[in-house]
């Protein structure tokens, strides 16, 4: 009898054991902000999966400055330029894919969700040199603020904040007449 449940439950681990194939998303992701800047810019954090899902978000100047004015949130829709995209590829993804005007037809997307709503918040610092006197680069904070990502019929949600990353400018020096 002992020999019949341990091949039971020996039947049904292998039964329902994955090949490991997955399409969905994971949510762990490199801690790197990568950007890419064009009329737009688009910032994106690579998956921990071998680089085959990005988080993808979408800003202007008016949100990215080298300024530390305050900055509103801005609302995330499927019909605006601030945008949050999460995408799974069948295979690895790298920067080409972001940063080219029309993105190349390799790798393929495999699950796109869409930001339907929600807020990007964002915190442009300036960043000083050593000495405290000249202001070298700003650093930008952007935050994910209750953000709802639709696939189909399929929803996920960033409850609360979520810190999508930090990354730098530089302040490029003004040169005189």
């Amino acid at each position: 009898m002992k020999y019949s449940y341990l091949l039971i439950f020996l039947l049904f681990f292998s039964v329902s054991c994955s090949d490991g194939d997955t399409d969905i998303a994971g949510f762990e992701f490199e801690e790197t902000v990568n950007v890419c800047k064009s009329d737009v810019y688009t910032l994106y954090r690579l998956g921990n999966n071998g680089h085959r899902e990005a988080l993808i978000v979408t800003l202007t100047d008016k949100e990215i400055k080298q300024s530390e004015d305050p900055v509103l949130p801005v609302n995330v829709s499927l019909n605006s330029v601030y945008s949050v995209t999460d995408r799974v590829f069948d295979k690895e993804v790298t920067s080409s894919y972001f940063c080219s005007v029309i993105p190349p037809a390799e790798p393929k997307v495999v699950k796109d969700w869409r930001g339907v709503s929600g807020k990007i918040l964002i915190k442009n610092e300036a960043v000083y040199n050593e000495d405290q006197t000249e202001i070298i680069a700003y650093k930008h904070k952007i935050v994910l603020n209750d953000v709802v990502l639709e696939s189909g019929s399929e929803t996920l949600i960033f409850n609360d904040t979520y810190l999508f990353g930090v990354f730098e400018t530089v302040v490029i020096p003004e040169v005189g007449p």
